[in-house]
């Protein structure tokens, strides 16, 4: 299927978009936020940090917080 350029460039139409956009903006008016499955090691370093834990303690502890968390 060819597809014109100008048909390309204009997804405003969308619906599939249109939704996605709606569920992004509820997930944000909501007041959650979107985090990783697993810590990246600057998140490991700042949650050691500032619980005064090991860096292989803080994943543990990110991990077990993202285990009881609830959908928007």
């Amino acid at each position: 299927m060819v597809v014109k350029s100008e048909e390309k460039n204009d997804i405003r139409g969308s619906r599939a978009l249109e939704k996605a956009l709606d569920a992004v903006g509820a997930v944000g008016d909501s007041g959650f936020i979107l985090v990783p499955s697993a810590p990246t090691r600057e998140m490991m370093m700042a949650g050691a940090k500032a619980g005064h834990v090991s860096p292989d303690l803080a994943r543990v502890i990110y991990r077990a917080m993202l285990g009881e968390t609830t959908e928007p």
